[in-house]
């Protein structure tokens, strides 16, 4: 038995062997042209096209460009390399380069580019658990991961290829934090963080699930208080928030990021603390919701979510009043002041006492406290009064830019609007497979920048002690000086890689800017609805930081987002204890899934694909059993990019699209072996040829529109198998002699290109050698070089409809083009229907009605005479 292997060399199933297969079944390679579309047609196609396909591929990456055409940036999420392709990478990868061909046929110089998000925890434990350096594990991934993408013939500009570990690459990653630095957006301080106990680095919000525990090792999440690096992200919430209006989606991304973002109407004040009448040198953030009413704040609300991160905060400037502050925190119930603290209100230095409070838990959830303003809220109105708190309910004196010009100048905070629902982001992390954060410490200066010109600040390697990396010089000072051993968070890696794509190879900038402004924006991003809310948003924030810098012309970095859904596997469960099962240790029996070995009940469903469920689907596996192009097919047609797959060889997809790959070749075997006879057309072929005309115009135009908006490459497919069902059902005569009928069937392979590109290459090869070609195709070049087909100008060509009715009953619809209306000639072509004809069964005509549009026929339903009713 026979499969597929590495570009479909073929080998046997028992030992593995390669097959040497000699035969040839296709018409590339025999010039003769088989009539029938069999399995083995299918994999000679694939094994013939696959090396073409490349070796034109690698011929087009060489030739150089065009700067005259239009270009089109279509940019897929790159891969983290863990060694082996998942369904999700196939089905990402594969709408992008559909799109890519798509975009090329239509006249544009596509920027297609593709790397690796290389750095990150996953490869640092999974390469000490092997023994390996992270960076030798790392690289044996990304090559073969590279090698099974090049396996499904994915037209990515290798040459373009990134790796984020790569010092080329993470050189320009420091650049932009010094950058950063010097313009007071990264900054260190003091925070709670999330703590893995068992990877032992820091964690975001977002990695700790419902249960507390850590979303890749699964401990309970520890709370710490570290010196750790923020990025001042807050600052360009209202920016961000603005210019969500030019990004293009269709699955609420952009609600999403609203909602990420929050409204951004009132900014961080630090207010002074006191206990017991001693000010500690740490300040609290106070979220103000109203800037100008500062002063006028009666108390302060902290939520009791946020009790232990006040402890924690004021745990190591207590002194010797530590255990009763603590004391008192814990024993203050909500709705009352904790005694023995007092924070002092930068504007008047009033002293305000701290209230448990939990009103402000949802609109400000990441403020540590609010500041409470009788004023402007009734709720605080009312805890100011039942507290006998001063109330301030004085218009204001100053304006909001004076509020906050004030607060800035005062040293308690940044002055700008943000919003309480976003923190700064925390890019510290305590691993070694990373980027190192360029700054040392001297005991004189603090924290101070690597310069410019000794960047990259190399990692040093896994096996090499950390003691003598560490010790360096102050690039101020001279004196002895220690490097920071954090690394950053891996999103900062990829918040800039869609700009290093342009110039990937610039040794001297992260990149030119003349190239970033003429392929920037990203005209499309392909990627899962996951990293709608983090990435977009950290990404966003470079792009808007580098335009601030003068480094880009364009704010937002990307025109449209596709965020595809996930692809689903089947699950089995026992019922009874909840096991997941191999599907290969389950049996299905009178409708029921049961356990082989124990006969127990099984539970099915759809999950995300992981191996913990045992319910994934190796792609290797399926391309094996399928080839490429009905893989291709399989992940286009199942749904619609944005929704998810159910992930099952059982349905419908693959007969259909098989059915529909059989249409096509019948259609093309049709056209080649009827246009040697050249027969000519009737009155009414010449209708249907029209029809087929019309038919032909309505679906360029919605495939199009499809391929250029929604990308819905699923709907687009639909119609193109509505449209071969048409096609492969005309008569001889039209197949023989329509220029229409040509210029459908051409169509047809030219839009299937971007979807199948080896299939489509052997058809258009028969349709090139074909005889007396009535179409202008360019008939020189491959299919993939043809121009996208536009509807054509049918002139006044255009069908009218005439409902027929039989003694009172309808009958069919006919569509004519005689746009006089000729009774004679409509009642003549009535006549001559054999939907008509079979209805009135060779009665007699006794009266016909005709009003344009509609005819009726009566007949002596008693007459059962075999008289012609003509």
């Amino acid at each position: 038995m026979l499969a597929f292997q590495c570009k479909y060399q073929q080998v046997c199933r028992k030992c593995c062997l390669p097959i040497t297969v000699t035969a040839r079944n296709i018409y590339s390679e025999t010039s003769s042209w088989p009539q029938k579309y069999k399995k083995k047609t299918r994999v000679d196609i694939e094994r013939h096209w696959s090396t073409k396909l490349s070796e034109r591929w690698k011929k087009a990456q060489e030739t150089p460009k065009k700067n005259d055409k239009p270009k089109f940036y279509c940019l897929s999420m790159f891969p983290y390399p863990s060694g082996k392709l998942h369904m999700g990478h196939v089905r990402v990868y594969t709408i992008s380069d559909a799109m890519a061909h798509y975009h090329r046929m239509n006249g544009k110089e596509v920027l297609h580019p593709i790397g690796w998000d290389s750095f990150g925890l996953p490869a640092e434990n999974a390469a000490l658990t092997r023994g390996l350096d992270p960076a030798e594990w790392t690289e044996q991934n990304i090559a073969s991961m590279k090698h099974q993408l090049m396996d499904l013939d994915l037209f990515f500009d290798w040459k373009r290829e990134i790796s984020t570990c790569s010092p080329e690459y993470y050189k320009w990653t420091q650049y932009l934090f010094l950058k950063l630095f010097e313009s007071g957006l990264a900054y260190r301080s003091k925070a709670e963080v999330n703590w893995d106990p068992v990877d032992k680095t820091v964690l975001a919000n977002e990695q700790v699930d419902e249960d507390g525990r850590s979303w890749r090792s699964g401990a309970i999440v520890e709370k710490k208080n570290l010196e750790q690096w923020f990025l001042r992200i807050t600052k360009y919430s209202q920016s961000l928030l603005k210019s969500l209006g030019e990004l293009n989606e269709d699955v609420g991304v952009k609600a999403m990021q609203r909602h990420w973002i929050g409204d951004s109407s009132g900014t961080y004040c630090r207010f002074s603390v006191k206990i017991n009448g001693k000010t500690l040198t740490n300040k609290i953030p106070v979220y103000c919701t109203h800037p100008t009413y500062v002063s006028h704040g009666s108390h302060v609300n902290l939520q009791t979510s946020n009790l232990p991160q006040l402890a924690n905060l004021l745990e190591d400037n207590t002194q010797g009043d530590n255990k009763t502050i603590m004391q008192a925190i814990a024993a203050t119930a909500p709705g009352q002041p904790i005694d023995g603290i007092e924070l002092v209100n930068p504007f008047g230095n009033e002293n305000l006492k701290l209230v448990i409070s939990n009103q402000y838990c949802e609109a400000h959830d990441k403020a540590l406290s609010v500041l409470g303003l009788p004023v402007v809220n009734e709720d605080d109105l009312e805890i100011a009064k039942r507290l006998d708190f001063p109330i301030k309910m004085d218009k204001p004196t100053l304006s909001e830019d004076e509020a906050l010009a004030k607060i800035k100048s005062l040293g308690c905070g940044e002055g700008y609007l943000s919003s309480s629902k976003l923190a700064d982001w925390l890019i510290s992390r305590q691993r070694r497979w990373g980027t190192p954060i360029p700054i040392v410490y001297c005991p004189e200066h603090g924290a101070v920048a690597v310069p410019e010109d000794e960047l990259p600040v190399i990692l040093p390697k896994y096996h090499e002690s950390l003691d003598e990396w560490e010790k360096t010089t102050c690039p101020k000072c001279g004196s002895h000086a220690t490097r920071e051993t954090d690394t950053m968070d891996t999103f900062v890696d990829s918040s800039w890689y869609f700009f290093r794509y342009t110039d990937p190879h610039n040794s001297s900038e992260p990149f030119s800017r003349e190239l970033a402004d003429s392929l920037m924006p990203v005209d499309l991003y392909i990627g899962g609805k996951e990293h709608a809310v983090l990435h977009l948003y950290y990404a966003r924030f470079f792009s808007h930081f580098c335009a601030d810098l003068g480094m880009v012309k364009h704010r937002e970095p990307f025109k449209h987002l596709l965020a595809q859904g996930l692809i689903k596997g089947k699950t089995y469960r026992v019922k009874s204890s909840g096991k997941y099962l191999h599907p290969d240790d389950v049996l299905e029996k009178d409708g029921k899934y049961l356990e082989r070995s124990s006969g127990h009940e099984v539970e099915t469903s759809f999950e995300k694909m992981s191996k913990s469920k045992l319910n994934g689907v190796d792609p290797g596996d399926f391309l094996a059993e399928w080839g490429i192009t009905i893989t291709r097919l399989f992940v286009l047609y199942a749904a619609a990019p944005f929704e998810s797959i159910d992930w099952d060889v059982k349905t419908d997809v693959i007969p259909g699209v098989m059915r529909w790959q059989m249409k096509m070749w019948r259609c093309v075997s049709n056209l080649r072996k009827s246009r040697e006879k050249g027969e000519v057309i009737t009155e009414v072929d010449k209708i249907r040829e029209l029809k087929l005309a019309q038919h032909t115009n309505n679906a360029i135009a919605q495939i199009t529109t499809l391929f250029d908006t929604s990308c819905t490459l699923s709907a687009a497919i639909t119609l193109l198998m509505t449209l071969a069902k048409d096609t492969s059902n005309c008569p001889s005569s039209i197949i023989a002699s329509s220029p229409h009928y040509e210029r459908s069937v051409c169509a047809q392979v030219i839009m299937s290109a971007p979807l199948m590109p080896h299939f489509a290459s052997e058809l258009w090869e028969g349709l090139r050698s074909m005889k007396s070609k009535l179409t202008d195709f360019d008939w020189d070049n491959h299919v993939l070089d043809q121009s996208w087909p536009k509807p054509i100008d049918l002139g006044q060509q255009t069908l009218h409809k005439l409902f027929v009715k039989v003694d009172n009953k309808h009958c069919t619809v006919i569509h004519h083009s005689n746009t006089n209306d000729d009774p004679e000639a409509l009642q003549k072509l009535t006549l001559q229907n054999n939907t008509v004809l079979s209805r009135i069964k060779g009665r007699k005509v006794t009266e016909i009605q005709n009003n344009g549009h509609q005819i009726e026929i009566h007949t002596d339903c008693c007459d059962v005479t075999k008289s012609s009713a003509s």
